[in-house]
């Protein structure tokens, strides 16, 4: 059954390279809406990011599928593609732990997110918010022509705060900030934890993160993302925090 889920990814990422347009894994959709809604998103945004890691990259969504309830449920499932335009690290290890730590990294990555609201406000919404899914990552060239990629199975859970700063209904402008303090965990095989993570990361690895962005007019994005995993050994550079700056902006 693994198998056959991991030819559908190869099939995901195939369409992926002819898509340019690109979009954030989660949206913050607030209040409570008067019925039901079902949308299918396409190539909405263009994202790019750097990272600590020394990586520039250039994230595609494909589609964007979305339920949004009445009571303010909300279901998504997105896939991603995430194509690296500079590696200044020079070391293949942090190379493989940069394309791992990236929410929305992998040639080919699917990530269902479901958020549930526990209080409501004109201006202000709390929810809970789950993410999981599966990455589909092209690492670093293997020695003896073995397979150089590998998947992540990840999981993001957490409280989400977003904040409506400043509104011009005039002008129908508006800036909105949101933070999303999360706990996160990394599945990865055995083969996989030998051979890109020299035996320094655990199959199953969590740690913890924060990402906090503004948003003006849901139209400009700029995000700040930091995450550190709390069971790698106590001398392995994969022990350090991650901070990722990404900025996106809707056509």
């Amino acid at each position: 059954m693994f198998t056959h889920f991991r030819f559908w990814f190869v099939g995901i990422f195939l369409l992926s390279r002819f898509c340019s347009a690109q979009m954030m894994d989660i949206d913050y959709a607030q209040g409570k809406r008067e019925e039901n809604s079902f949308r299918v998103h396409f190539l909405r945004y263009g994202v790019i990011g750097i990272s600590s890691l020394q990586h520039l990259n250039l994230t595609s969504e494909v589609t964007k599928f979305r339920f949004d309830a009445k009571k303010g449920l909300h279901l998504s499932f997105s896939v991603f593609g995430t194509s690296t335009l500079w590696a200044g690290n020079k070391k293949d290890l942090l190379n493989s732990f940069d394309y791992m730590m990236n929410p929305t990294g992998g040639r080919a990555n699917g990530t269902f997110f479901v958020s549930y609201p526990i209080a409501n406000k004109d201006t202000q919404n709390s929810k809970i918010g789950l993410s999981l899914g599966t990455k589909w990552i092209q690492g670093p060239v293997q020695p003896e022509f073995k397979s150089s990629s590998f998947f992540d199975n990840f999981v993001r859970t957490g409280w989400i705060h977003e904040q409506l700063l400043a509104e011009d209904a005039l002008q129908n402008t508006s800036l909105s900030f949101w933070g999303f303090p999360h706990l996160q965990l990394h599945q990865l095989t055995q083969d996989s934890v030998s051979r890109f993570f020299n035996d320094e990361l655990e199959t199953v690895s969590y740690g913890y993160g924060l990402e906090m962005g503004l948003d003006y007019n849901e139209t400009l994005k700029l995000i700040f993302i930091g995450q550190q995993l709390l069971n790698t050994i106590p001398e392995s550079d994969l022990k350090r925090f991650v901070a990722r700056l990404t900025v996106a902006y809707r056509f």
